[in-house]
């Protein structure tokens, strides 16, 4: 089993947000809560290896920060390890297959008939809920085969 990526992340809470710094790959977080906050922040680093896939931890504690960021620190944030969150490969292939047939978001919608947030929402790697009906209907509009294949996990 491969050991999993995690980034020293910096949570701090303010009078009305969450903010959070993942020093290492510069990523910088507010939301409205918690929760939130660190959704957000999985799928920050998820899309900051999308950049970097190279990238790999170095920070385990507070002491391998940096000096300057250790001085702007007021001891109130609270420091945790993050992963970065799962990213949907039917989400990705989407994508890919509206590039490779140059055909914009805006027209995907268009061909489906549906709205320019709904074709959004079928290219975000962070969502789970395509269904096949979808996928043929999108695989139709860009003329494209659409192949579903279970694999066996390796153990």
């Amino acid at each position: 089993m491969r050991e999993e990526k995690v980034y020293l992340t910096v949570v701090s809470s303010g009078e009305r947000n969450w903010n959070a710094l993942v020093p290492e790959l510069h990523c910088i977080v507010t939301a409205g809560n918690r929760e939130d906050l660190l959704r957000l922040t999985q799928e920050s680093i998820a899309l900051a290896l999308e950049d970097q896939p190279e990238a790999e931890p170095r920070v385990r504690s507070l002491e391998d920060l940096e000096a300057d960021l250790r001085r702007e620190l007021d001891g109130s944030e609270e420091m945790i390890f993050l992963a970065p969150a799962e990213m949907n490969p039917v989400s990705l292939e989407i994508e890919q297959a509206l590039e490779k047939a140059g055909v914009s978001q805006a027209e995907l919608a268009r061909r489906l008939g549906t709205s320019r947030s709904a074709v959004n929402r079928l290219v975000n790697p962070f969502y789970w809920g395509h269904s096949l009906d979808m996928l043929r209907r999108v695989a139709a509009a860009l003329e494209a085969e659409l192949e579903v294949k279970l694999t066996a996990r390796a153990s």
